[in-house]
């Protein structure tokens, strides 16, 4: 997330250190709202999001091994959830916080990167899960435990 919002703020003219700076500024008021680089809120811009996204992916993840599904269907899950999560974050909690920088952090961009961080973090999760049988929803066995359960020899 942080490192495509980065690149799209620069691309807009909006200066690569901005998502950072507006994460920092959240808890800290003392750094730059703009794309000016200060080596303090990197720090802390970069600390607060990647814990935020430990925490995102670590609920992905639980729900990608609590409920048994197929392997798009986590990934599709993880999409939604960030995609929920998004307006969530942008127009409720941080805004609740810092109006400022959420106001101007880019909405499509922090949408965007929502969706690819949800995308990502479940198909991440879903590599370590059995995927599921879809005739039953529930994860798949290897063919030879079922001969062996039923007794069939071939």
């Amino acid at each position: 997330m942080a490192l495509f919002s980065m690149v799209m703020m620069w691309l807009l003219g909006l200066g690569l250190w901005t998502p950072l700076n507006l994460i920092a500024n959240t808890f800290w008021r003392g750094a730059p709202l703009g794309g000016r680089f200060s080596l303090p809120a990197a720090i802390a811009g970069a600390g607060i999001h990647l814990t935020m996204a430990i925490l995102v992916g670590i609920v992905i993840a639980g729900a990608a091994t609590r409920f048994p599904a197929a392997r798009s269907l986590v990934i599709a899950g993880g999409v939604v959830l960030a995609t929920v999560l998004w307006p969530v974050m942008q127009f409720g909690v941080w805004r609740t916080v810092d109006a400022s920088a959420a106001l101007d952090f880019t909405p499509w961009v922090f949408a965007m990167a929502h969706v690819l961080f949800g995308m990502l973090a479940a198909t991440f999760a879903a590599l370590w899960i059995d995927d599921a049988d879809p005739r039953t929803g529930l994860p798949a066995q290897p063919e030879h435990r079922d001969r062996q359960a039923t007794g069939d020899p071939a």
